[in-house]
């Protein structure tokens, strides 16, 4: 195992606890943390020591080894999360068991990561620096929520920065042939929705659109910890529905009852010229191409991810060639109250769109369809709206 460059100034002083009842193991990984950065590493020998020792001085981060004596890593992880102030505490479970039924019970009694033995200290380092910056972001907003009226800008700004950047919108417009415009407007002064895009193991992009529900700092603080979780995600072999099935195991642990998500993730596949998703409860995607008439349906159904662990997803196609258009959204576009004191509903949506789908530009389009909804009555919840066009 090698060491990597050193950790930023920001996340440099956590405190990081090793737990292992292998003293070989736990002086290894000791070593690689502190080669890459994090020089402030505590051992703890299994899940009793750890306990005591997290109990004294609590750490920012968990390295935890699962097949302890006395108490394993389960039983550890399990009693780590029964106390409320440590919900959040990001716990990386290490383990040679590599079947999906120890991963879905690492995940199940609070786990925030999965690490395979034999560990490789790249991706060890990369993850604990991802876990650890995740943190401070979760405790700036948690420090937000004591403060008042004046810090809200920079909470807003915290979560945008959760948005693709425009860079990389460019970058991926360029590469895939594609065109893309986004507006993402919350309901106060935090929300609950966020989109992100991502390449999979062919190269395809990935779309998700994520409406937390509530709004505000509760809603604000899920879009972090669901962020963090997608970005740890292996999306080598991806598949949607597979995919929405995992997320929503490991957000079911972390969410309050009566908190969930709706959830569309989709993959554009320019070999087969369809869009092949899975839908958590989330708006109908629109597909179009030009000459049509009105847009075209998806089929959305699907339980939210936050309220099932056992619940399944399935998989679905819409026609996307080249010169088609994706349109995604939040409800708080189709849910829009009226100045007449009526819902707007997918039909009247589906209304506006078409007198809108004859525009060559994306950002045309999204800005002639925002228009008229902001004509009809004001938003009462968060509102994403995404447009993608295959240009090749």
């Amino acid at each position: 195992m090698a060491g990597s460059s050193l950790a930023p100034v920001n996340i440099r002083n956590s405190r990081i606890l090793v737990v292992d009842d292998n003293r070989v193991n736990r002086h290894l990984l000791t070593a690689v943390l502190q080669r890459g950065g994090f020089p402030h590493v505590e051992m703890a020998e299994d899940g009793i020591d750890a306990l005591a020792k997290i109990e004294a001085q609590a750490p920012d981060l968990i390295l935890l080894d699962l097949m302890m004596p006395r108490m394993d890593g389960f039983e550890t992880c399990r009693r780590v999360r029964t106390d409320p102030n440590r919900r959040d505490l990001p716990i990386l479970v290490q383990s040679s068991l590599s079947g999906s039924e120890d991963r879905t019970r690492a995940f199940s009694v609070g786990a925030t990561d999965f690490v395979t033995k034999p560990i490789n200290a790249t991706e060890l380092l990369s993850r604990v620096r991802i876990h650890l910056e995740n943190q401070a972001l979760l405790r700036d907003l948690q420090g937000y929520r004591r403060r008042r009226q004046g810090e809200l800008a920079l909470a807003r700004s915290m979560q945008e920065r959760l948005l693709p950047a425009p860079s990389r919108l460019v970058e991926t417009e360029a590469d895939l042939g594609l065109s893309i415009a986004a507006h993402f407007e919350p309901s106060s002064e935090l929300g609950g929705d966020f989109w992100d895009l991502r390449r999979d193991g062919l190269g395809r992009l990935i779309v998700w659109l994520v409406d937390f529900s509530g709004h505000g700092v509760g809603a604000a603080l899920n879009t972090f910890r669901l962020h963090a979780i997608l970005r740890q995600m292996d999306l080598t072999n991806f598949d949607p529905a597979d995919h929405l099935r995992d997320v929503n195991g490991r957000v079911c642990p972390l969410l309050r009852n009566g908190q969930f998500a709706t959830v569309l993730v989709g993959v554009i596949d320019p070999a087969t010229n369809t869009f092949h998703y899975a839908s958590a409860g989330a708006p109908a995607p629109m597909v179009w191409v030009p000459g049509d008439a009105v847009p075209a349906f998806g089929d959305s159904s699907g339980l939210p991810v936050g309220i099932l662990p056992s619940a399944r997803y399935e998989n679905r196609d819409l026609p996307l060639p080249v010169g088609g258009r994706l349109f995604l959204y939040s409800d708080g576009a189709s849910e829009l109250w009226t100045s007449q004191d009526t819902v707007l509903g997918e039909e009247g949506l589906l209304d506006l769109v078409r007198q809108q789908m004859r525009q060559e530009e994306d950002a045309g389009f999204l800005a002639g369809l925002l228009g008229a909804l902001a004509a009809l009555g004001n938003f009462d919840d968060d509102v994403t709206a995404l447009v993608l066009t295959r240009r090749a």
